[in-house]
C-alpha cells in the first residue's frame, strides 16, 4: 500500500511538468540584450538593433556593441529577418531609446511594446546617429555600472 501511495504522489507531482512541459530556458550568453533601436523609413523600412555586451577587464567593465540590421516593408517584417539571421534570442525588454527618421514613431513603439523610452527624431543617417547617441550615454556612466 505504501508503494502505491508513493507512486501516486510522484505521478501527481510530475503531472504539471508533463502537461505544461518545461519552460524555455535560455543561457545569458545566448541572449542579445538590445539597448537601442533605430528605424529608418523610406521605400523600405530599415531596422537597426544595438546589442550591448559588457566585458570584464583589468580596468573594470567595458562595453562592446554589436549591430543587427534588417529591412522589410514594415518593422515587424524587418524584425523577422533579423531573428532569422541571428543565432541569439533578441531581448527587447531593456530598450532605452529609439532613433528614427520617421515622422511618427507611435506605431514603432507599439510594435516593440516599448514604454517610457527616449525617442530621438533625426534627419541624418539613423545608424550613425544610433552609434553616436549610445556612445554618449555610456561614456557618461561609471565603468562599474551595468544596466540589466
Amino acid at each position: 500500500m505504501k508503494i502505491v501511495k508513493t507512486l501516486v504522489v510522484i505521478f501527481v507531482l510530475l503531472l504539471p511538468v508533463i502537461i505544461f512541459e518545461n519552460p524555455t530556458y535560455v543561457e545569458l550568453n545566448d541572449l542579445a540584450i538590445i539597448r537601442g533601436v533605430g528605424v529608418s523609413c523610406g521605400k523600405e523600412t530599415n531596422l537597426y538593433l544595438k546589442e550591448i555586451i559588457p566585458t570584464k577587464g583589468e580596468t573594470g567593465i567595458t562595453y562592446q556593441y554589436e549591430y543587427y540590421q534588417g529591412a522589410g516593408k514594415d518593422v515587424s517584417k524587418a524584425l523577422e529577418k533579423i531573428n532569422l539571421k541571428t543565432k541569439k534570442k533578441l531581448y527587447l525588454s531593456k530598450v532605452k531609446f529609439l532613433v528614427t527618421d520617421c515622422t511618427k514613431s507611435n506605431h514603432i513603439m507599439n510594435d516593440f511594446e516599448l514604454k517610457h523610452i527616449k525617442v530621438y527624431h533625426v534627419q541624418d543617417d539613423v545608424l550613425k546617429e544610433l552609434k553616436k547617441i549610445t556612445n554618449l550615454i555610456y561614456k557618461l556612466l561609471p565603468s562599474r555600472v551595468i544596466f540589466f
